[in-house]
């Protein structure tokens, strides 16, 4: 019967129900962006953040800064063609005085930063190549496992603190004085607590550190790594 076959061909569609939802005819709100519209919101953000840039200038301006760069000029002209054996020899002096002009008044507190260029932090070998479970206790010396190639010396001794991040730690000291005079340097409370209370233990000492083909200064091995930092 022609009824019978409607019927059944009407309930075998696969036509879904209709929506406004599913139709995508949901009402819309389209903003339609006249001149004046666009005129009142840029005199807006202007009133707002103009009066912001001139107080973030003139903070600036007040600023007394003083760059130093003394990484060639501190080192000896017959080493300048080879860095890396000025660092490794021991008997090259690696004290330099450097004498610069304060154009303005420094107020108090004066902080001192220091600037390291090419130097990539972000390598995943780099980055993993550290033991935080032996910086937390001594019974841990001999977890060196993630800090290949510097986890242990030739006599496959461990080395604390181990890994390619404390051997390339940047370990210049600076000293500073006005008119003959010393100033002293306030190092302390510039370590975050959560790392010298909980990241490195106390019973922490360096071991083996700096043995071998390495350059640099050694750690003092009877001073614990929590108060190193």
């Amino acid at each position: 019967m022609p009824g019978s076959d409607s019927t059944a061909h009407k309930s075998k569609s696969r036509r879904p129900k209709y929506s406004q939802f599913s139709q995508q005819e949901l009402p819309a709100f389209k903003l339609i962006l006249t001149p004046g519209y666009v005129i009142s919101t840029f005199i807006v953000v202007g009133l707002i953040f103009v009066p912001i840039g001139l107080i973030s200038l003139f903070a600036s301006e007040t600023v007394v800064e003083i760059v130093d760069r003394y990484d060639n000029e501190c080192i000896p002209k017959d080493f300048r063609d080879n860095r890396v054996e000025f660092i490794k020899n021991k008997q090259t002096n690696k004290s330099c005085t450097r004498t610069f002009t304060v154009p303005k008044q420094m107020k108090s507190p004066i902080f001192i930063y220091y600037q390291l260029e090419n130097f990539y932090q972000n390598h995943r070998r780099y980055v993993k190549s550290r033991s935080d479970k032996q910086l937390q206790s001594k019974k841990n010396a001999a977890h060196i496992r993630e800090c290949k190639p510097m986890g242990e010396t030739d006599n496959k001794d461990p080395i604390i603190p181990c890994g390619l991040i404390a051997w390339s730690l940047f370990n210049d000291t600076y000293g500073f004085s006005v008119k003959g005079k010393d100033l002293k340097v306030n190092k302390r409370d510039i370590a975050w607590g959560s790392d010298k209370n909980y990241k490195f233990g106390a019973d922490v000492f360096p071991k083996n550190f700096q043995v071998g083909d390495v350059g640099g200064k050694s750690l003092n091995s009877s001073i614990p790594l929590d108060c190193a930092i």
